[in-house]
């Protein structure tokens, strides 16, 4: 996310920019300038293509660039009234506002292209929310649901644009412009876990001043956020996939027989820890093929196939922390679906809050580590040993998003009736292994990255992001959602009702 608290600004200032920024798609019909031509070509696109062409990750420059371009205009402004008013700040800033301007046109063109548009939420005068099931709300909730239906697997983006304006100071008016700018992000985050989103924040472009003997109507037209919604270009499929291989079966047995040490256990031994009585499940060590073939239905184009080989195996919890377990240890239960009971899985919790269980676990813990999984430590133990994109067979029924094997597994938006559901009330996998499928959302310790083009051996992912991994689907997902190989990126502060975690215990 990308936005900061303004500089004190003045209102003739930043008329100067709610007029700049009220412009309509000035710029789409007409050739480019060089200055523009300089834009997209450090964004990677030097032909000036528009929006709806645009990679994901040529999209994000772009958003960063718009906010980039804005923000340095209101430090400008700054030294403005500060410093002297130089030549040079005033050309500096008149360069940001109008790359911002064209930007910003680009954006607003590419959305009506595109058929997503955009969405102004009202607010009361000096509200910087709403209530759930409000007015406001349901728009913004049918506004998601449409954007998420017909995404088809894209990226989407906001644009935030938060304004404001009451008989207050200019001090007042500017962070009340950056609540309201910043407010929609919850609401889409919750609604949108199944969809990758991005969100940027413009504010202080409302009026920052208004005297209290203004009449209180005209206070009434800056008492809302605009959000622009527009697509990225969907990811192409890799050229040339490797060849899927079939599961490996566990190779330390025959080690342990040659050197006379203790043999492993069998897969899908049960182990119950001491530790708030969870149950785990022995996963034994061996090689797999991570990702999936490109003729599986449903597949993403991050998931290219790489040989994987674990040489360590590990218990994992059976089923997911419970709200019970989370609440023995932590208080309060964060869970959106509190009534579902103790036996349900807890939600709403973020990497660094599953972290802090850890901690804690780990301290009363008298036997055993306990930890997330990595990222191929959960796939391969989804997967016991299957190739195929459930762990009891094919994705069979993709466009009508209701499929008899995924049914079999676990909780999805064609059961589940749209609400959370108690652990293992499914079938289990051959490793022992319960709701792997769907129900919630599972943490991996793992950030968001590419896999790697040669065999692996225990990967951790990279060392640096702020994006983490979730993995499983949810009571909300589609099967394809669902599936072994599937991968979704989250922020580490992700508090969503979709979202829960399972343990790996090392002895």
């Amino acid at each position: 996310m990308i936005g900061r608290r303004l500089p004190r600004l003045g209102l003739a200032t930043l008329c100067l920019l709610v007029s700049l920024f009220a412009l309509d798609s000035l710029w789409a019909e007409r050739p480019l300038s060089p200055s523009e031509r300089a834009l997209l070509e450090e964004v990677g696109m030097p032909h000036g293509s528009f929006w709806g062409h645009a990679t994901e990750e040529q999209a994000r420059k772009l958003a960063a660039l718009l906010c980039s371009h804005h923000n340095s205009a209101m430090e400008a402004l700054l030294q403005l009234e500060d410093a002297s008013q130089t030549s040079e700040t005033k050309r500096l800033i008149n360069q940001n506002l109008i790359m911002a301007e064209r930007i910003l046109a680009l954006i607003e063109e590419t959305s009506k292209r595109q058929g997503t548009g955009e969405i102004t939420l009202f607010f009361e005068t000096g509200t910087d929310t709403f209530a759930d099931n409000s007015p406001e709300h349901r728009r913004l909730v049918r506004f998601m649901d449409y954007l998420a239906r017909e995404s088809h697997g894209r990226a989407l983006f906001f644009i935030s644009i938060g304004r404001a304006s009451t008989p207050g100071t200019e001090t007042e008016n500017l962070a009340l412009s950056a609540r309201r700018a910043r407010f929609p992000q919850a609401i889409i985050d919750h609604y949108l876990v199944n969809t990758p989103h991005a969100f940027y924040e413009i504010y202080g472009t409302g009026e920052a001043e208004s005297p209290g003997r203004t009449e209180r109507e005209a206070h009434r037209r800056h008492q809302h956020t605009r959000l622009i919604a527009f697509y990225a270009k969907k990811k192409a499929p890799a050229m040339n996939p490797a060849a899927p291989t079939p599961a490996a079966t566990a190779k330390a047995e025959g080690t342990a027989k040659e050197t006379g040490a203790p043999s492993a256990p069998t897969p899908g031994t049960q182990l119950t820890a001491p530790s708030l009585g969870m149950h785990f499940a022995w996963i034994p060590p061996g090689t797999f093929t991570m990702g999936s073939p490109k003729n599986e239905p449903g597949r993403d184009a991050d998931e290219t196939t790489n040989e994987v080989t674990l040489t360590r195996g590990f218990y994992m919890q059976t089923t997911e922390v419970t709200q019970a377990q989370w609440t023995a240890l932590m208080e309060p239960n964060p869970s959106y679906y509190k009534e579902c009971g103790g036996n349900c899985p807890v939600n709403r919790v973020c990497f660094t809050d599953v972290q802090e269980f850890i901690r804690r676990l780990n301290t009363m813990a008298t036997t055993g580590i306990y930890r997330l999984p990595t990222e191929a430590e959960w796939e391969y133990a989804c997967r016991a040993g299957s190739t195929e994109a459930f762990s009891n067979g094919p994705l069979l029924e993709l466009a009508c998003a209701y499929d008899t094997n995924m049914d079999r597994m676990g909780w999805h938006n064609s059961n589940s009736g749209y609400i959370l559901h108690e652990v293992a009330q499914k079938e289990k996998n051959s490793w022992g292994l319960y709701d792997m499928h769907g129900n919630v959302w599972e943490w991996c310790e793992d950030r968001k990255g590419p896999y790697g083009k040669r065999p692996q051996t225990n990967p951790t992912g990279p060392i640096q992001g702020d994006m983490r991994v979730i993995r499983g689907g949810s009571w909300s997902s589609d099967d394809r959602d669902c599936r072994s190989a599937n991968r979704l990126f989250v922020k580490e502060c992700n508090k969503n009702a979709g979202i829960g975690f399972r343990l790996v215990m090392e002895e």
